[in-house]
């Protein structure tokens, strides 16, 4: 099976993977239960969607979730929500009857940001340094950027944040 892309975590402006959830993670929202379904348009992300959590004020909130939006869902925006489409140009070999030659691949994201979804979530979180978003890293991306990686542990009880372990 595919890797699928990790949600992250943010606390204190960094970012980190999730890497495994060791709790009862049924209190995050479902797409379903914020009014929206989602496709799988890559085999990385079957859910449709990657969700991006931040620890503010020692609260664990649900900030923003990149959706692939059903082709019916595309003009739905749960409440408490708001669009962010985000474009960028990727550099990709064309090949054709001339040869290869590079040409500019238009890629896009859609997020929905949350202003105030607190997640009441009990148990830890490992976490991965760095979050590999690798659209965040220059082209060509090296094949061995996730040898580097760290763990630690963030325990929460009732959505605070009450401990961390290196």
């Amino acid at each position: 099976m595919t890797t699928q892309v990790r949600d992250s975590l943010s606390i204190d402006g960094k970012k980190f993977e999730i890497h495994e959830w060791d709790g009862d993670f049924e209190c995050i929202p479902s797409s379903a239960s914020l009014g929206f379904k989602t496709v799988c348009v890559n085999t990385n992300n079957w859910r449709g969607r990657i969700d991006h959590f931040l620890v503010n004020e020692n609260k664990l909130v649900l900030f923003k979730i990149e959706v692939n939006l059903h082709p019916s869902n595309k003009d739905i925006l749960p409440p408490g929500a708001r669009r962010e489409i985000v474009q960028r140009y990727d550099p990709i070999e064309h090949w054709d009857k001339n040869g290869m030659r590079m040409i500019q691949k238009l890629r896009q994201k859609e997020y929905l940001i949350f202003d105030d979804l607190p997640i009441p979530f009990t148990g830890s979180l490992i976490l991965a340094d760095p979050y590999l978003d690798y659209w965040e890293f220059p082209w060509p991306i090296p094949d061995d950027v996730d040898e580097n990686q760290s763990f630690a542990e963030a325990i929460f009880e009732e959505g605070h944040l009450v401990g961390w372990v290196d």
